[in-house]
């Protein structure tokens, strides 16, 4: 996973160096003044595509794949986060602002897989090879996935800062960014026929996405629904404000494939084969913030990512219809994160009542 950490500080240093100390105009975070920083950790949902490897062969020598790895939306792991806002000045009426920010989460699941009282079952080599060992045979697959990012965003106010709430929604500004992620996955299969081993796999499956994305947001209210009084009335007592922040990008999906297989049976039991692709891959993402002032440059913020990304690597590996190759699946995946927001300088982050 060395290569997601080395981009993902390097996108973060390089950006930050660019930024410089001023009036800032977040108004995500609302920030009224000075330069504001924020940290927060929490939990990632990601649901990746399915592992399909191990196979059973009917009496009539048809052979039927075994999900060795369900997709599930509930792998869930520890999830932290980081940025940086500083304003830019005013551009063509447009209060602009810049920041640099970043996440980093691990997701590990593992499954067990049986196969018994069919005529065979199948071990397939990914370089085309396969062996049938009998009625049995246990599979048991651990995969271990990390998602990152780094961006850089550029923030274009549509006007002043807005205390009072707007009855629904108030589009406040507009995105354009610049993103590079990744989702770098190892993954592991240990195949077992009583006490014995059958087979182990090991692969590494790296994908980087770099792109740019354009987007809205603003502030939206529970309290003001025509026709209904009183919804939201507790966010009110409790002091919270709710924002929305919506962005949608296209990416250059750059995988790399790198599989290992050992075979316990045969005099030179090591496989190895790898593969590369580049795809072109759509990701959108609606953010919801909830966010509660608890002094003059320091508030606390409920923020979660909801996001769809099209194209997310999944092997299809040799079989009857082919060579190994690097197929792709659409996914879903969740990033819930609690963020202290903290103002740089000696004036609030927020005007009075914000």
């Amino acid at each position: 996973m060395l290569k997601s950490t080395t981009v993902f500080a390097a996108t973060l240093l390089g950006a930050a160096a660019l930024t410089q100390p001023a009036a800032a105009q977040d108004f995500t975070t609302a920030t009224f003044g000075g330069t504001t920083i924020w940290v927060g950790g929490g939990v990632q949902f990601l649901s990746l595509p399915d592992i399909n490897f191990t196979a059973k062969r009917d009496k009539n020598g048809n052979i039927t794949k075994q999900t060795n790895s369900h997709k599930d939306f509930l792998d869930a792991g520890g999830a932290i986060g980081g940025g940086l806002e500083t304003a830019l000045g005013n551009w063509g009426g447009f209060r602009v602002s810049g920041s640099v920010k970043g996440f980093w989460s691990n997701v590990e699941d593992d499954h067990t897989t049986k196969c018994q009282g069919t005529d065979h079952c199948v071990v397939l080599d990914p370089n085309g090879g396969s062996g049938a060992v009998g009625s049995y045979l246990r599979t048991k697959t651990e995969r271990d996935a990390d998602y990152w990012g780094a961006t850089a965003e550029l923030k274009f106010a549509t006007g002043a800062p807005q205390e009072v709430k707007p009855q629904i929604y108030r589009n406040d500004y507009f995105i354009a960014g610049f993103d590079v992620r990744g989702i770098d996955q190892q993954n592991r299969l240990k195949g077992v026929q009583g006490p014995l081993d059958v087979f182990t796999y090991n692969e590494t499956l790296d994908t980087t996405y770099t792109g740019g994305y354009i987007g809205f947001g603003g502030e939206y209210s529970f309290g003001f629904i025509p026709g209904v009084k009183n919804v939201g009335g507790i966010y009110d007592r409790l002091g919270l404000r709710t924002f929305l922040n919506a962005t949608a990008g296209l990416y250059n999906a750059e995988t790399d494939y790198r599989g290992r297989f050992d075979y316990k049976f045969i005099p030179s039991p090591t496989s190895k084969v790898s593969r590369s692709d580049d795809d072109l891959a759509f990701i959108g993402t609606v953010s919801l913030e909830t966010r509660k002032q608890i002094g003059d440059r320091t508030s606390l913020s409920l923020w979660t990512d909801y996001e769809y990304i099209s194209s997310v690597p999944q092997m299809k590996y040799a079989g009857p219809n082919g060579p190994t190759r690097i197929d792709s699946d659409s996914v879903f995946a969740t990033r819930t994160m609690l963020r202290l927001n903290i103002g740089l300088g000696s004036q609030q982050l927020y005007a009075d009542g914000y």
